[in-house]
């Protein structure tokens, strides 16, 4: 039976949530906010440092899987973040144990001596975090003032739904600032009331062409020979992001992905769309037009 479809079946409807965040391991509560999410029999997340994925199969209250799960390798800053990691990774290893708990909405998994307690949803993006951020809840304009305080001087005035680089936040007496500035030609520099500005998410970010990698794939029309086109890729720390592919005749074709599952996001004109798994690979045909994802390139491997 597939995972997600278990999961409905063994759970409350508040419970079968497919996104996780992975609370606590072992009973100390984790950091960098890990998560896992279970879609069509499969599984992907973040340790909090790096990011996986993987596939499984549930059974009778075991989530069995098939293959070793796939991280990305990135160095862990700290002892905490390293040993949290190393516990993730030997409990999603073979049958893991899935134990629902009707009373919170939690649920526990338990693997090779590690015991996880996940709850529904995945954390809300910190905003002191984000490296892009976008002006919201304002009627026109966002003040960006001189200084992190409404006494001080206005040096631009941001319009609704603009995107802004943030160089971070503090906390003041009257409210959080986040020192923001302007991706146009102008840098202009400025400090910004957080309560107006939310996370750019990945999709937005790579519509923007604000990259977190570039390079290129085979991709074409088609029933042609394959050419190289390039891409520009955006990333979450959750394993999800967003890639813009830049197709022959000035098309563009935007995909969304978590773990190994991919979808089109907007595109020109991309009604009908189809995904094929490769052994190191994902095809994707997308009305006349099929592009070739290599895994390594969604794992940041």
């Amino acid at each position: 039976m597939r995972l997600s479809a278990l999961v409905l079946l063994l759970m409350t409807t508040k419970v079968s949530a497919s996104d996780w965040t992975i609370a606590d391991l072992n009973g100390t509560a984790t950091t960098g906010a890990p998560t896992i999410s279970f879609v069509d029999g499969n599984i992907s997340g973040s340790t909090g440092c790096n990011r996986f994925s993987g596939q499984g199969e549930m059974s009778s209250g075991v989530l069995q899987l098939s293959t070793a799960v796939a991280m990305t390798r990135r160095a862990c800053l700290g002892a905490e973040a390293s040993l949290q990691e190393t516990r993730l990774s030997t409990l999603l290893q073979g049958d893991v144990q899935m134990q629902p708990d009707p009373f919170d909405d939690s649920l526990t998994l338990v693997g090779n001596g590690v015991t996880a307690r996940l709850v529904p949803g995945l954390p809300d993006a910190e905003i002191s975090t984000a490296p892009y951020v976008t002006v919201t809840d304002v009627d026109a304009t966002l003040n960006i003032r001189s200084a992190a305080t409404t006494g001080s001087g206005v040096v631009a005035r941001a319009p609704l739904g603009i995107i802004l680089r943030n160089a971070g936040c503090d906390e003041h007496s009257d409210r959080t600032w986040c020192r923001i500035t302007f991706i146009d030609a102008s840098g202009i520099e400025g400090w910004g009331a957080a309560e107006f500005l939310s996370p750019v998410t990945a999709a937005r970010r790579a519509e923007a062409e604000l990259f977190d990698q570039i390079g290129q794939l085979d991709c074409g029309p088609v029933g042609e020979t394959a050419r190289p086109c390039d891409y520009g890729l955006a990333r979450e720390n959750d394993g999800t992001g967003a890639i813009l592919i830049y197709l022959p005749n000035n098309r563009r074709l935007l995909l969304e992905f978590r773990g190994t599952e991919v979808g089109v996001s907007g595109s020109d004109g991309a009604d009908t769309t189809k995904t094929e798994m490769r052994d190191n690979a994902i095809v994707v045909t997308a009305d006349a037009h099929r592009v070739m994802l290599p895994l390594a390139v969604l794992q940041d491997e």
